[in-house]
């Protein structure tokens, strides 16, 4: 099994593997996906322009071809969740650019988790030791938090 992709597979799942959706304002979520190291176009608008507008919803997936690695997309989560940015996260099934179902997660950050996004927006995760169980830890938890039902 590939350490990079522990939390976002589910063998065996019939809606095939787990893909992490975080959708937030364009120029927000291009800028954090620069800090992390992600590549300029890693931040995918929902509305396809030519210019696309600043403020139009755009999303980051996990694992995708413009984020393959998990320290990344949660660096970019993190750097959301600490600089109070309004996001919606998601978390679905299928294929990148083809899903088969969607739900919206809306975990409340406890303080183990913000701890973890906070040591993974000053980029030191990768200095910590059991680093791969940190990220399959939050994941698993972002998954219960998926599994929850609505109280509406």
């Amino acid at each position: 099994m590939n350490d990079d992709h522990l939390p976002a597979t589910t063998a065996g799942h019939p809606g095939g593997p787990y893909l992490w959706i975080i959708e937030a304002p364009f120029e927000v979520l291009d800028g954090f996906c620069r800090q992390a190291g992600l590549d300029r176009d890693s931040a995918v608008p929902l509305v396809f322009t030519l210019k696309p507008d600043r403020f139009a919803a755009a999303r980051l997936t996990y694992p995708s071809a413009k984020c393959p690695r998990p320290e990344a997309w949660l660096r970019v989560l993190a750097l959301l969740h600490l600089h109070h940015f309004s996001f919606k996260l998601y978390q679905a099934t299928g294929e990148d650019g083809a899903l088969e179902s969607l739900a919206l997660l809306k975990p409340s950050i406890e303080k183990d988790l913000e701890d973890v996004l906070g040591l993974a927006a000053r980029g030191r995760i990768m200095q910590l030791q059991g680093y791969s169980r940190m990220l399959q830890a939050v994941f698993k938890k972002l998954e219960k938090a998926a599994n929850m039902k609505s109280e509406f």
